[in-house]
């Protein structure tokens, strides 16, 4: 059973803001929790005073959207309320996780080019469940209209997967969703170790290759078994983050759950370069696991 006192959905009243307030929505009326939406004003530098009355009309623009949304999620019978703050964003996030302690932070995504997003930053700085709203998935949903009936859950035999997969069972139940728990093993990695021995012999590769498929799904059996889920295990081959994303959107999955920090991750990071590539490129939502 999911424990859940409050989630926190993060909107900009742009585009994205229905998909967010959609699946904060669908969360809350599987685990019976509240929604706080949160709006920030986002501010580098405290503004110069002669700029005051043009912030004071901004913000009443703004309470009089957030106050629609939360209008919206109190009419499908959802308890809400907003908070819009003015500062620093990560500031501001920081802020308002602490004083909401929500158990769920739902957050839309953006990727750029040459520099990190905001979304990203968040992402990666906020050591928190979080809910990315991202993927195909997602691109017509209303709030009302969304359902997780599919979740897959992408494990590496970590203890941050451990919890993924805990978490993933415990939202299959919450959602009446049936769950699909995957391995991916890195087979391009295995191909490039061989390759360093001069010539090495073919049916040591075949045999060595095989021994780690055998380990892999013994293991991914245990971690299924130990977690009670009702699931079905598969073990597959290939870059993780591509691999993981085929089965995504192959089996039409609804849900993408996974670890924030594999067996691989690089010191110093909140979110590991796997999880990182998968949010990237997935088809669907992806609820991180810290």
């Amino acid at each position: 059973m999911i424990t859940c006192r409050c989630i926190l959905a993060a909107i900009d009243l742009g585009p994205d803001t229905e998909k967010i307030v959609a699946y904060a929505a669908c969360f809350s009326a599987g685990t019976q929790a509240p929604v706080r939406l949160l709006y920030v004003i986002d501010y580098l530098l405290t503004p110069p005073s002669y700029l005051t009355a043009y912030i004071e009309e901004e913000k009443k623009r703004e309470e009089t959207e957030m106050n629609r949304w939360k209008s919206l999620l109190e009419k499908a019978g959802i308890s809400s309320d907003y908070r819009l703050m003015i500062g620093r964003l990560h500031e501001s996030f920081i802020k308002a996780t602490t004083e909401y302690t929500p158990d769920l932070l739902v957050i839309g995504y953006r990727s750029h080019t040459f520099r990190p997003s905001s979304s990203e930053r968040l992402i990666k700085s906020l050591a928190m469940p979080m809910l990315v709203i991202r993927g195909k998935r997602t691109e017509s949903v209303a709030a009302g209209a969304v359902t997780v009936r599919k979740i897959l859950c992408a494990v590496d035999f970590s203890e941050s997967s451990r919890k993924a997969l805990d978490c993933a069972t415990a939202y299959a139940s919450a959602f009446s969703a049936s769950l699909h728990v995957v391995h991916a093993v890195p087979s391009h990695a295995i191909k490039e170790r061989w390759s360093q021995w001069e010539r090495p012999d073919k049916s040591d590769m075949d045999s060595f290759e095989s021994n780690v498929s055998a380990d892999a799904e013994e293991s991914l059996s245990i971690m299924v078994r130990d977690a009670g889920a009702a699931a079905e295990g598969e073990v597959v081959h290939g870059v993780p983050a591509e691999v993981i994303c085929a089965v995504a959107e192959g089996g039409d999955y609804d849900l993408v759950v996974m670890g924030a920090r594999g067996l691989s991750y690089i010191k110093g990071l909140l979110i590991g370069s796997t999880t990182e590539a998968v949010l990237k490129i997935s088809p669907c939502p992806v609820l991180i696991v810290h």
